[in-house]
């Protein structure tokens, strides 16, 4: 009786007393038990092998998660460096050939753009596609506002075009971007009616770019030649994508 109520009460302080958590004198008596109890021992080695593997596997995470940190690090750095030396060279060779910096804002801020999209694509864990497209719209905005600005007023050629064409045309594809975005993840729709859907404000783009940019009058929407050659293509991905997004609806 006495060695059972001592077993409970081993039992009862083994998981303290493999976290250390005993003072000396229970340890003590802890391990002089387990010296003469096969039972009680058992128990002990399988608790003492599962806080190990766990620590084990705690340790293998936190290298894990340093590594990456690491490498991204490094990625970001060297990114970083690539795009720095690129820059700096436009703008060398723009000064050594015309006296000034003129041209190479333009190449500067492309590079710019192409770091921070590739930053938050890497970064941004949760509501990716919401930052992702706030960065192209922002950047694309930016980078028409550095073109002008540059051929414009630094190399003076052209007009100042972006105000009736770049941004009208800017607006106009950043909704088609974001209304499929929008749709995927407010109303919940698959990614097959959301390319299809995707499809279909592209036949409409095309269509309203050529009249803003004064390429098409309303009368050539309805001629046959002009739908083949702007929308028979994008028509053909409406159906078929449209019948695959059936198909998994049908499925699930």
């Amino acid at each position: 009786m006495d060695r059972e109520l001592a077993c409970e009460i081993v039992k009862d302080l083994l998981p303290l007393y493999v976290d250390g958590m005993v003072s000396d004198v229970s340890k003590e008596s802890i391990e002089k038990h387990l010296e003469h109890c096969t039972d009680c021992d058992e128990i002990y080695q399988n608790m003492a092998f599962h806080l190990e593997k766990e620590a084990q596997t705690s340790e293998v995470g936190d290298v894990k998660r340093f590594l990456k940190k690491t490498k991204q690090m490094y990625f970001f750095y060297g990114l970083g460096g690539l795009s720095f030396i690129s820059i700096l060279v436009c703008i060398i060779v723009d000064l050594a050939l015309n006296k000034g910096i003129t041209w190479s804002f333009i190449p500067a801020g492309a590079v710019i753009f192409a770091d921070v999209f590739g930053y938050v694509l890497a970064v941004c864990k949760k509501n990716k596609a919401y930052i992702t497209m706030a960065v192209i719209s922002i950047g694309i905005f930016c980078l028409l506002s550095v073109i002008q600005v540059t051929r414009y007023y630094l190399m003076n050629v052209g007009t100042v075009w972006v105000f009736r064409y770049g941004f009208p045309i800017m607006l106009l594809w950043l909704g088609i971007l974001w209304i499929p975005v929008l749709s995927r993840t407010l109303l919940k729709w698959n990614i097959w009616d959301c390319i299809a859907l995707f499809l279909l404000l592209v036949i409409a783009g095309n269509y309203i770019t050529k009249l803003i940019i004064g390429d098409y009058v309303w009368n050539d929407v309805f001629r046959m030649r002009g739908f083949i050659g702007n929308a028979l293509g994008e028509v053909i991905g409406i159906v078929v994508f449209g019948i695959i997004g059936r198909v998994k609806k049908w499925r699930k």
